[in-house]
């Protein structure tokens, strides 16, 4: 399999002058002492893309990394989207960046989300999946998913720690923490086609994490979903994508064989997880995993810069 261009789908980057926000009086997670400054270091983040030969990175910031719960999220995210739309001017060849904005902020965040994608030209939305008892589905997100729809931009729907979820299996450590937030993940996902959000919003196209592979598979055996896999009548079949972060050829196999490579995107989680997808490495998982060429390419690079280049003033390298 020849070199892949690569581009990351899934990169955390906080501009200069954030940080992630700590509850009063909680201790440091063991994670992000780790991760330290490092997800504020555009160097770091170009040297790692470089030495992994990743031509792309799609940078993000969920809302609840940086906002306290009580704190002006238009106020927020209207200031960190001009530092990210700051962040990829500095660097228009190497970066894309989603807009941070408030999901379930009604028609106040869908403004906002129009200004990011309009004025600021960022290529996507960064949603949280959830807030308190409330789903992606919920009323008061229309508003932003309506935006998305209407200029053609993806949105990411990333992965929140939900209550008492979290709680319940925080004794299985780390794993218990992916357990939970995958399960948010997909129960974000499932709402959309189940509440007829995909219905009323045909042009909506959506990412959601590897996290919520595990619960969105169960409902195959079910019947539950089929508009999401890759077997759905023309026409009726979904825009639901799933990054993946892919070093296990077998993991690969089995999410394209749920969605199809069509709908399935590259991502590291950097710098959180550690690790980037290499070329050569990423060849060699796509052949272990029996793909294609052609499906190859869709997955490291093609499907994510198909999405990007929706809105009209994205800007597309090919």
């Amino acid at each position: 399999m020849s070199k892949l261009d690569i581009v990351d789908f899934h990169t955390h980057f906080l501009p200069e002058g954030w940080e992630v926000y700590r509850a009063p009086g909680r201790p440091l997670d063991p994670l992000w002492g780790r991760i330290g400054t490092r997800i504020s270091d555009i160097d770091a983040l170009l040297a790692d893309s470089d030495a992994a030969g990743i031509r792309h990175r799609v940078i993000g910031v969920a809302l609840s990394m940086v906002a306290a719960p009580d704190a002006d999220l238009g106020a927020v995210s209207r200031r960190l989207n001009d530092d990210l739309a700051a962040t990829v001017a500095r660097h228009p060849d190497r970066l894309f960046a989603l807009a941070t904005v408030d999901a379930f902020g009604g028609e106040a965040a869908a403004a906002e989300a129009r200004r990011a994608i309009i004025e600021l030209n960022l290529s996507g939305l960064f949603l949280d999946s959830a807030k308190g008892d409330r789903l992606i589905d919920a009323p008061q997100a229309r508003p932003v998913l309506r935006v998305a729809a209407e200029l053609g931009v993806p949105v990411f729907l990333h992965p929140i720690n939900p209550e008492p979820l979290s709680t319940q299996l925080s004794g299985l450590g780390r794993l218990g923490t992916r357990l939970s937030r995958g399960t948010i993940n997909a129960a974000a996902a499932i709402a959309l086609v189940t509440s007829g959000v995909f219905e009323e919003l045909p042009e909506l196209r959506v990412v959601i994490t590897a996290l919520g592979v595990s619960a969105l598979a169960l409902t195959g055996p079910f019947g539950d979903l089929p508009s999401i896999f890759t077997d759905a009548p023309p026409g009726r079949r979904r825009h639901l994508y799933i990054d993946i972060m892919p070093s296990e050829s077998r993991f690969i196999r089995f999410v394209t064989s749920l969605v199809g490579a069509d709908h399935v995107l590259t991502g590291s989680d950097w710098p959180i997880l550690g690790h980037d997808p290499t070329q050569d490495g990423l060849a060699a998982t796509f052949e272990a995993a029996g793909l294609s060429a052609h499906e190859a390419e869709l997955i490291a690079s093609r499907n994510a810069l198909e999405l990007l280049k929706g809105h009209r003033r994205c800007r597309l390298i090919a």
